[in-house]
């Protein structure tokens, strides 16, 4: 009776672990699937019926997992960024801190241009979330970026002000994030090289921080 007893209980205790396992999976597999679309046709291919067609779960389970197609596209950018970030840790920093943050934009472009459909999605997000509000473990990964550039801005500026110095970085990195949208493009807007025309500005940007020492 005893083991009777052991083995409901057991059984009990499993049951939900299983179920939950089973949706973590579903998840996991929507957000593939998902990724592989967005990589492939791009983010206005992405509505909960093609992404229902091309998975083989219904739009109720994609609704069940994710409360809306927005939900959805931020965890996806999640990634995006998750992986923007390993990349920028990839640069070969030395003790040039000037060096380590061209380092950092050449990484910064190589994963743009690489990405192209994901970075348009995680770029449009950022201009039509409305309220302009996001949850702390999406900010969280824009902070880890930011804090890449702000270790080195401070080794190369350590006589700005802190504060000044971190809102300068945090300008940089909205402008650079706003000059991405020239690398996704595939219109040319002058003759210029668009590689080019990002060095040049992002170059500029760090030369006029250079007179906030005086």
């Amino acid at each position: 009776m005893k083991n009777l007893l052991k083995k409901r209980k057991l059984a009990q205790v499993q049951q939900p672990e299983a179920a939950q396992a089973k949706k973590e999976k579903i998840r996991v597999d929507l957000l593939v699937k998902a990724r592989e679309v967005l990589q492939d046709k791009g983010l206005e291919f992405l509505t909960a019926r093609k992404l229902a067609d091309y998975s083989g779960y219904s739009v109720g389970t994609i609704y069940n997992q994710f409360k809306s197609m927005d939900t959805l596209i931020v965890w996806e950018n999640c990634q995006t960024l998750d992986e923007l970030y390993e990349e920028l840790k990839k640069a070969e920093f030395g003790s040039d801190a000037y060096k380590n943050l061209n380092y950092l934009l050449e990484k910064f472009i190589e994963f743009v241009l690489d990405n192209k459909k994901l970075w348009f999605s995680l770029y449009n997000f950022h201009f039509t979330s409305s309220g302009g509000h996001f949850e702390l473990f999406y900010l969280r990964r824009i902070i880890n970026i930011v804090q890449l550039l702000e270790n080195n801005v401070h080794k190369l500026f350590s006589d700005v002000p802190e504060k000044e110095r971190k809102v300068s970085t945090e300008v940089m990195f909205v402008s650079l994030f706003a000059l991405s949208s020239l690398l996704t493009t595939d219109k040319e807007f002058v003759r210029l090289e668009k590689r080019y025309v990002v060095r040049v500005l992002f170059n500029t940007y760090l030369a006029g921080m250079s007179y906030l020492k005086k």
